[in-house]
């Protein structure tokens, strides 16, 4: 998995709050950048701490 850099790690964390208070785990919107349409979704999945890779 490619690093983030921190202000992208940073609004998915404020993200990934905002679902769980809603108590959903799953988001969907639309984008567009240069030119083209994407899909972008979120998901989250409950992990062990254990499952974290190392180098975080």
């Amino acid at each position: 998995m490619a690093p983030l850099h921190r202000d992208l790690d940073i609004a998915l964390t404020q993200l990934t709050e905002r679902l769980l208070t809603k108590e959903q785990t799953h988001a969907e919107t639309y984008v567009i950048a240069k030119g083209q349409f994407y899909r972008a979704e979120l998901r989250l999945t409950p992990i062990s701490p254990n499952d974290l890779p190392s180098d975080i």
